[in-house]
């Protein structure tokens, strides 16, 4: 089995072993869930920051191609 990847209240790596289908201890369960959310939130932030660029971009035309 591998290393838990989660930190100690020290900051140091924890000496367990993961759990089977896990990169984390049992003690470490909740690090998982917030390295797994934060992953999710910073690609939603990417995408929405993305498609936010492009309306702005295709209005910008639009407005500068019809407004004569």
């Amino acid at each position: 089995m591998a290393q838990c990847e989660g930190k100690t209240k020290k900051g140091e790596r924890c000496r367990r072993e993961s759990r089977t289908g896990s990169s984390f201890c049992s003690i470490h369960v909740d690090q998982e869930r917030r390295a797994r959310t934060q992953r999710t939130e910073e690609w939603d932030r990417d995408a929405i920051m993305k498609a936010a660029i492009g309306f702005a971009l295709v209005g910008a035309i639009f407005l500068l191609r019809f407004r004569r």
